[in-house]
C-alpha cells in the first residue's frame, strides 16, 4: 500500500512538472510573439518612402556590365517605386541618390511638385502608389556605360511605363534621362510626345537651349493650372 501510495505521488508530481513546462514554453512563445509585434509594426509609407531615399547603388568596375544587370533592374524599380510613391503620398523626396545632373534633377523635382498637384485635383487617369506590379525589364545597351532601361509596371490594374538613360557615375548607377510618357502627364507636355521624344542621348540634359525649353514649358503650365 506504501509503495502504491508513493507511486501515485511519483506520477502526479510528474504531471504537474509536465504541465508547468507546458504553460511556461507557451507563456514564452506568447510573450514573443507579443515582442515581435511590438518590434517589427508595418512600416509607414513616409518610412518606405525614405527607405527608398537613401538607397544607393553601386557596382564594382568602373562601367556597367552584365554582372550590373540584376541591381540596374532594382535600381529603376526603386525609383520607379519612390516617384510614383511620392506623388500619391503627397511628399517631397530627394532624388539626389538616382539623379546626378542637376537640370535634370530640377526638373524631376518640378515635374514631382506639378503632378502632386494634379493628384489633388483628380482626374489624371492613372492611379500612383508604391505597391508597383512590374513586368519584365527591357535592357539595352546603346553604348560603353550607357543603357535604355524601359520599366512597364500596372498598380491596381492602371498600367504605366517608365523609359530610363543609365550610366555609372563614380561606381554608381545614375539616371541620365527620364521619361513616363502618361497622357496628361507634365513630363508628355514638357518633353515631347511618346512618338517624338527620345531616350538616346546622355547629354541632352547639359543643352542650355533643351532646359530652357523644357523650363518654360513647365513654367507656362503651372500658371496655366492656377489661372
Amino acid at each position: 500500500m506504501e509503495k502504491f501510495t508513493i507511486s501515485i505521488a511519483v506520477l502526479v508530481f510528474v504531471v504537474l512538472v509536465g504541465c508547468s513546462q507546458k504553460e511556461n514554453h507557451s507563456t514564452k512563445e506568447s510573450t514573443s510573439n507579443i515582442e515581435a509585434s511590438v518590434e517589427s509594426p508595418e512600416p509607414s509609407a513616409t518610412e518606405r518612402l525614405s527607405e527608398l531615399v537613401n538607397k544607393q547603388f553601386s557596382i564594382e568596375g568602373d562601367q556597367i556590365g552584365e554582372n550590373d544587370y540584376a541591381s540596374m533592374e532594382d535600381f529603376g524599380k526603386a525609383f520607379v517605386n519612390l516617384y510614383t510613391g511620392a506623388v500619391a503620398e503627397q511628399e517631397a523626396v530627394s532624388f539626389e541618390h538616382y539623379i546626378a545632373n542637376s537640370n535634370l534633377l530640377t526638373f524631376t523635382n518640378k515635374m514631382l511638385a506639378l503632378e502632386q498637384q494634379q493628384e489633388l485635383k483628380g482626374g489624371i487617369g492613372v492611379i500612383f502608389g508604391m505597391d508597383n506590379e512590374f513586368k519584365e525589364v527591357e535592357l539595352n545597351k546603346l553604348g560603353d556605360n550607357l543603357y535604355y532601361v524601359n520599366l512597364t509596371f500596372t498598380n491596381q490594374g492602371s498600367g504605366m511605363s517608365c523609359k530610363l538613360l543609365v550610366q555609372s557615375v563614380n561606381k554608381s548607377l545614375k539616371i541620365v534621362d527620364l521619361y513616363f510618357g502618361n497622357k496628361d502627364g507634365v513630363d508628355t507636355i514638357a518633353t515631347g510626345h511618346p512618338s517624338e521624344r527620345k531616350l538616346d542621348n546622355p547629354n541632352l540634359w547639359d543643352d542650355s537651349k533643351w532646359v530652357d525649353a523644357v523650363m518654360e514649358k513647365l513654367e507656362k503650365y503651372e500658371a496655366e493650372r492656377i489661372s
